[in-house]
């Protein structure tokens, strides 16, 4: 019964306002032949490619799969597992645009809190419902502040990363 609960509250939390978003309208765990409705950019994947133990990352300008956000200087990164979607991150390094995951998590995810958007905070928030899990997080790099947002599930979150990834250009 909780667990039917935390998929009416899900549905409910990000059908509202993700409808042009459509990297919020991917399901973790669904087959790319799915996902390429949405990310056309996973057309090009094929298991026989990459194998049963290569985790390939696609990474794409976010603002061209969520429309009217406010992620225009973000990257988005997809990560398949055999097949399936086992993660979505979007990542924002540019110091001159702050806080921009932070506003899109707000808008379309669920509030991180006010503390998150002051200049020095750094660390994670938990957002995740249910078996979804959602971290938002800022990290120092080099002197800069990189913010990221992080969405899996319970089942595929060790294929998000790990030596197994490999970048694929495109």
């Amino acid at each position: 019964m909780k667990n039917i609960f935390y998929k009416i509250l899900f549905f409910l939390f990000f059908s509202s306002s993700s409808f042009a978003c459509s990297l919020l309208q991917v399901p973790i765990g669904a087959p790319v032949s799915t996902a390429v409705e949405k990310f056309e950019f996973l057309d090009v994947y094929n298991e026989n490619v990459y194998g049963p133990n290569v985790i390939p990352r696609f990474q794409k300008y976010a603002i061209d799969y969520c429309e009217g956000s406010s992620l225009e200087n973000a990257d988005l990164e997809v990560t398949v597992y055999q097949s399936r979607i086992s993660g979505i991150k979007l990542i924002s390094t540019d110091n001159e645009f702050k806080n921009e995951i932070y506003e899109f998590t707000k808008n379309y995810i669920q509030d991180p809190g006010a503390e998150v958007k002051e200049e020095n905070w750094k660390g994670y928030k938990n957002l995740s419902v249910g078996d979804l899990i959602i971290y938002y997080s800022k990290v120092e790099i080099l002197g800069e502040i990189v913010e990221v947002l992080e969405i899996s599930n319970t089942e595929m979150v060790d294929y998000m990363s790990g030596e197994e990834v490999v970048d694929i250009l495109g």
